[in-house]
């Protein structure tokens, strides 16, 4: 029947005023299939407009003044949850500003990898949990994994960041500073002269030195690498059985 959406909405109590209801009564059918046709275009509009705002707190992005006065009125639910989901994301940020050493930074980000990825395999794995609630639960960990990664990505760039030294680096300059150097000697004036003398025989083993220090610093980059893609890629296995085809930026 053509006013059959229209039944449902006045029955519904969806009807805006007296007078539109008594202005209904009389329509004819084409009439009500046009007023069909116009709730179907405004009901698109918001599912569009909402579909925009999930995709948007998914993807770690920030929602304008706007998209959130529209969640504040349509959906304080989600509202709160995005706020928190930006709190989790601002205090990341402070843990990386507190790190010493890059590969602290690394240990922080695996951190925080390996707690989502234990969140979001308790829920897929959970019988109890219905499936629309699992792709929910999985929507919101895919935004924290998002918004986590956005932050990771801009501090790795910033100077801050580029001016940490490595473990080792943060060692050997603790040692030197703590060091309490005597005051040296005329021998050990003389010795100094001598190894200065020296200097070129030694050059060569200072250079290994060197190389080899590049070379393990190398390594343990690699080895925090392999173990963060790890964490990612048990994340990725956990969005796709929630029947969500994501891909982890690491």
């Amino acid at each position: 029947m053509l006013n059959n959406k229209w039944m449902q909405k006045k029955e519904s109590g969806n009807v805006l005023s007296k007078q539109e209801l008594n202005e209904r009564s009389t329509w004819t059918s084409e009439q009500f299939m046009i007023a069909d046709f116009q709730d179907q275009l405004e009901h698109n509009r918001e599912t569009q407009k909402r579909q925009k705002i999930d995709n948007k707190i998914m993807s770690g992005g920030s929602l304008s003044p706007e998209e959130i006065s529209y969640l504040e009125k349509n959906d304080p639910v989600a509202l709160k949850k995005y706020r928190e989901t930006k709190e989790e994301k601002e205090s990341y940020k402070e843990k990386l500003r507190q790190c010493k050493t890059k590969e602290e930074v690394d240990r922080v980000k695996l951190q925080k990898l390996g707690e989502l990825e234990s969140s979001l395999s308790s829920v897929v794995n959970d019988p109890t949990i219905p499936k629309s609630a699992k792709l929910a639960k999985a929507q919101e960990i895919l935004a924290k994994t998002n918004n986590i990664e956005a932050a990771h990505l801009e501090f790795v760039k910033s100077a801050d960041y580029q001016s940490m030294p490595t473990d080792d680096e943060k060692k050997e300059q603790d040692a030197a500073d703590n060091d309490i150097s005597d005051e040296i000697t005329d021998s050990e004036k003389a010795d100094n002269a001598e190894l200065t003398d020296a200097s070129e025989n030694t050059q060569d083993t200072a250079d290994t030195k060197a190389s080899d220090k590049i070379s393990e610093k190398d390594n343990h980059k690699k080895e925090y690498n392999t173990e963060i893609k790890k964490v990612s890629r048990k994340l990725k296995k956990g969005f796709e059985a929630a029947d969500m085809h994501v891909d982890i930026i690491v």
